[in-house]
């Protein structure tokens, strides 16, 4: 059949509209609860009768949802909207008509109380039969979220999807305080006294920190939509219960979001400039970008012309050209420059609305938008005659305010400023390097599926010392890594143990990579790696990196000056022995600001460098590790010896070949620290003994026997 239809299930509707020309008013006994509540009010009746105060909810009276019948009217003309414009997805569609929030009819009285300063005096009746104690909508909604890399954090998750959907919001960092859905006026938040659970897959996960992977199911869960299918009591922390929930509701999937023009608030703007009692926010739409200012003033009013030009003389980042009209509008940071899409003009939106530009008189409170068109979404059009074609915009780009251009960041500066940690490749307090590189290439651009790996330089870049040369270097491409080794490991000392060199060629050029450290071989440890650096304007492939934003990233300083790292930061590390780390690993950090193929820092922030370096050197150019504590135990090996040790490294076994000893003798096994660890049995006249090595620890040890020392690696 060719018949649609849709389905209107009613909740509680109440209220009326906001002219009270319409409203409820019912004849007789009424049926609903806010007619009684109101006639109450007035003296129609004597008390409010609330039937039970007994049932399992908060306060013990009965929860339901009620819906502004303004907001079902709505409903009924999109729903024939829905139907005319064929936008259903079956022949036969059914939609709950509620908020998706329960209330109780205490917390009617006590709202309709509080919202009119009039007293409603009720009295508790015994339950009806067939009073339901909880009824609401079930609102329960779903969005997709794809990604490039192999796992995405869900903090990440939920600030994309803000981004792009301005019906979506939440508040709280590390935990959610809210999560809500604001459409056609009508907010979706937490009930009151509830708090926010997540599900990944169905499990208890640890909510905003959580890694998600391709395939995963996330669920945020208000417990008032839930049923309760068991409980557990935890001894720890003082005790407590955990409640197990299911929640039956249908899941609907979002509509795509209408387009609308991104704000932002005066509490979010970062730099002011001016003075006064005044303010504005200045916004300016590149294609690609939206950046704000705030600007303060004394007087009444003051000229957009005026406003540009202070923001230009105390922002060097920001300038324009043109006088009576706009030619364009610049913003240059780290040798970045926006500026107008070639062939387009710029548009000024006053508060929304087409202006006059740069002779617009600005006002306390405005929101005032350039806007280069490539930006925006046309929504509408109109044709004048002598004029043509004139398009109606929305610029949906999320808005980031500049940050204050004579601010430093918390870290030490480049070579040669106060402070600065970067230790020169020449330096005494070096007493290694590498003597071992293993590479594992990146790609030339990791946007690009068909980029070529990079090639330059070989691994024996990375064996030896680093010099002052930008040639003496082995790339390592986006998200490419190298994994070093050394004679003697790496100890836990004095300040810093190791020091990591790049290629450089300034203070400012700088491709940065994350450090691990690894006692095994096996489990890497990373330092935790802080980029403050700004994200909402893509660093170019020869832009330039602020060393004070940037912490615990090797590639902070130029060639010839490198990254210290100290071992203590990582002590208390699980699986890691900080007094014998045998590999550091070096992994190039992918500095795209697109969460589909961006590196994260330790707390979550996108880690922004030069990106793409399309070219056979991209991503961090490594030219060494220098060792600044290292445990040598006192023991040295002997290079020419009579034992011979086979395999080295060992599993679980070893042999130890020997000359014929004299008298009975003892050959003991010490660990890096000096430690003895076991002693072995040799026989006068014995020329070999056998070594079971399948009880100890992955490790460099020493092997003593008489005046006679080797090394022996065992790795499992």
């Amino acid at each position: 059949s060719n018949m649609k239809c849709i389905l209107l299930r009613y909740f509680n509707p109440i209220g009326a509209h906001p002219s009270a020309e319409i409203g409820e008013l019912p004849n007789g006994i009424p049926n609903n609860l806010l007619p009684f509540v109101t006639q109450t009010a007035i003296g129609i009746r004597e008390r409010l009768r609330v039937f039970g105060n007994d049932y399992d909810t908060p306060d013990g009276s009965c929860i339901r949802d009620y819906i502004n019948v303004v907001d079902l009217a709505k409903a009924h003309v999109n729903a024939v909207a829905r139907l005319l414009e064929n936008r259903n997805k079956k022949n036969i569609e059914a939609f709950n008509l509620g908020t998706g929030r329960g209330v109780s009819v205490l917390e009617i009285i006590r709202t309709f109380e509080k919202a009119t300063g009039v007293n409603v005096p009720y009295e508790i009746a015994p339950r009806r039969d067939g009073d339901i104690t909880q009824v609401w909508a079930d609102t329960a909604l779903a969005w997709g979220y794809r990604f490039n890399s192999d796992s995405v954090q869900l903090s990440t998750v939920m600030d994309h999807i803000a981004e792009v959907d301005p019906r979506f919001r939440y508040t709280g960092t590390s935990m959610v305080s809210d999560i809500n859905f604001v459409m056609n006026g009508d907010t979706l938040g937490i009930t009151p006294g509830n708090w926010w659970s997540h599900y990944l897959n169905g499990t208890t996960s640890a909510g905003m920190m959580q890694w998600m992977h391709n395939g995963d199911f996330s669920r945020w869960a208000d417990p008032a939509a839930g049923v309760l299918t068991d409980s557990v009591y935890h001894d720890d922390w003082g005790g407590w219960w955990e409640y197990i929930y299911v929640y039956p509701q249908t899941i609907h999937p979002v509509s795509e979001p209408a387009p609308t023009s991104a704000t932002i608030t005066s509490d979010e703007i970062e730099y002011w400039i001016g003075e006064g009692e005044n303010q504005l926010v200045f916004v300016v739409n590149w294609a690609d970008t939206a950046l704000a200012w705030g600007y303060r003033f004394a007087d009444d009013s003051v000229m957009l012309g005026n406003v540009m030009d202070d923001i230009a003389e105390a922002d060097p980042r920001f300038s324009y050209s043109g006088s009576g009209l706009v030619n364009d509008i610049y913003y240059v940071e780290e040798g970045d420059t926006l500026a107008i899409t070639p062939g387009n003009w710029w548009e000024h939106l006053l508060n929304g609305y087409s202006s006059m530009g740069m002779s617009q008189w600005m006002h306390n409170g405005d929101f005032s938008r350039w806007a280069d068109p490539a930006a925006g979404i046309a929504v509408d059009s109109f044709y004048y005659e002598g004029w043509g074609w004139v398009y109606t915009y929305v610029y949906p780009q999320r808005i980031h305010s500049v940050s204050d251009p004579n601010t430093e960041g918390p870290f030490c500066g480049i070579v040669g400023t106060e402070g600065c940690e970067a230790i020169n490749y020449a330096d005494n307090r070096i007493k290694a390097w590498a003597t071992g590189c293993t590479v594992v290439r990146g790609s030339r651009n990791v946007s690009d599926p068909d980029a070529a790996p990079v090639d330059y330089g070989t691994e024996e870049a990375g064996i030896g010392p680093a010099s002052d040369n930008t040639m003496n270097a082995v790339s390592l491409g986006d998200g490419g890594m190298a994994t070093l080794t050394f004679e003697y490991p790496i100890t836990n000392g004095e300040g810093y143990d190791f020091v990591v060199y790049e290629n450089s060629f300034d203070d400012y050029f700088l491709e940065l990579a994350f450090v691990e450290v690894s006692s095994d071989g096996e489990t890497f440890v990373r330092f935790p790696a802080t980029s403050l650096t700004q994200t909402h304007t893509q660093i170019g492939s020869i832009g330039q990196v602020d060393a004070t934003f940037i912490n615990n990233l090797a590639g902070k300083y130029r060639v010839g000056w490198g990254t210290p790292f100290d071992l203590e930061e990582l002590r208390d590390s699980a699986n890691l022995d900080i007094n014998n780390i045998t590999h550091v690993r070096v992994i190039d950090v992918v500095g795209s600001i697109d969460p589909q193929y961006g590196s994260y820092d330790a707390f979550g922030h996108l880690v922004n460098d030069p990106f793409p370096t399309i070219s056979y050197s991209g991503g961090f150019d490594l030219e060494g590790v220098g060792v600044l504590n290292q445990n040598i135990t006192g023991i040295e090996d002997v290079s020419e010896s009579s034992m011979k040790l086979y395999p080295n490294p060992a599993n679980n076994r070893a042999h130890l070949t020997i000359a014929p000893q004299a008298n009975r003798n003892e050959a003991v096994l010490y660990d890096v620290t000096g430690r003895k660890v076991v002693a072995y049995t040799v026989e006068a006249g014995a020329t070999g003994i056998e070594l079971n090595t399948s009880t100890l620890a992955n490790g460099v040890y020493m092997l003593r026997l008489g005046s006679e020392v080797m090394k022996l690696i065992v790795k499992h």
